[in-house]
């Protein structure tokens, strides 16, 4: 999860698949796609929808509405403490949306998700192949594509026999302003990733599904491995987590003063609701305390429908 000044203003980061696929220096920061559809093809499992929060602004919640029930994907959280909401309002936010989703990936700690234009995310393939089985693998896919849509990569291989990523990189320049062409990277590129990530399901789906499972909000096996739920109190995890999802559906919005702020995010939300009910706390405490709340609810509820 990035900074909160980040989190709110992440639209202006937006780049183009056409840039994702190309934005790393080294392998462990090859860009890696996330979807729904992508995650229930490689682990062949829906994970039960979950209630999630995400923080936004005035401004941002008229986009969070027309993401309702959309593939597109956010940033979201199941915990997180007073003093780091307390610095979401002087990035620009002040409003926590309380929602029903879809988990994509579910992290304890930061993975730093970046969405492409078309509302894909990304994360860096160190945030969910720790131990590195799949890099080399990677590197190569990213090797045979570049010889596959760019002839003359042979002959800059045999001149640089060493010239690894070197090779995708030039790619990128020879095809800067090819558009049809890179669309069939991309198509590569992507359908690639995927094919590995199946492959290695069983190294990865720690990284992916872990948290969500441990923390007990799922108590079945996960097909991919031999991960139980229900093991862990929600205490033993950080202040604030990152959850990737799609197809939300907003339940509740909630607002809290702030020192620098006051109520003006209320003032600011208020007219926009419609119907969705609507929640103003005194500070930012007494919204944690209520988020962790209803995460241990849910916990309890699944517990006990589990048996």
């Amino acid at each position: 999860m990035k900074t909160f000044k980040g989190y709110l203003k992440e639209v202006a980061w937006e780049q183009s698949a056409s840039t994702k696929i190309f934005d790393f220096s080294q392998i462990q920061y090859m860009q890696i796609p996330l979807t729904s559809k992508t995650m229930e093809w490689i682990f062949k499992v829906q994970l039960p929808r979950a209630t999630v929060f995400h923080v936004t602004s005035g401004v941002g919640f008229g986009q969070l509405k027309r993401l309702q029930n959309k593939k597109k994907s956010i940033s979201a959280f199941f915990n997180m403490d007073a003093s780091t909401m307390e610095s979401g309002i002087q990035g620009g936010g002040g409003v926590v949306a309380e929602l029903d989703a879809n988990i994509i990936m579910a992290s304890k700690g930061d993975v730093m998700s970046m969405p492409d234009k078309t509302g894909r995310r990304w994360v860096e393939l160190m945030n969910i192949d720790k131990k590195k089985t799949m890099h080399k693998e990677l590197e190569q896919m990213l090797i045979d594509i570049a010889i596959k849509h760019d002839p003359k990569t042979k002959e800059l291989i045999k001149i640089e026999p060493d010239i690894g990523l070197g090779a995708w990189w030039h790619l990128r320049t020879n095809l800067k302003d090819d558009g049809k062409k890179l669309a069939l990277v991309i198509a590569d590129y992507i359908d690639g990733v995927n094919v590995i990530l199946k492959k290695h399901k069983k190294d990865i789906q720690g990284a992916v599904h872990g948290y969500y499972v441990r923390r007990g909000a799922v108590k079945v096996k996960h097909p991919s491995g031999r991960m139980v739920g229900g093991d862990s109190k929600i205490k033993e995890w950080n202040a604030y987590d990152e959850q990737v999802v799609d197809k939300i559906k907003i339940e509740k919005v909630h607002t809290f003063n702030s020192p620098s702020y006051a109520d003006r995010p209320k003032k600011e939300i208020v007219p926009q609701l419609g119907k969705i009910p609507h929640k103003h706390w005194n500070n930012a405490r007494e919204l944690s305390t209520y988020i962790s709340q209803v995460a241990d609810a849910e916990i309890r509820s699944i517990g006990r429908s589990k048996g």
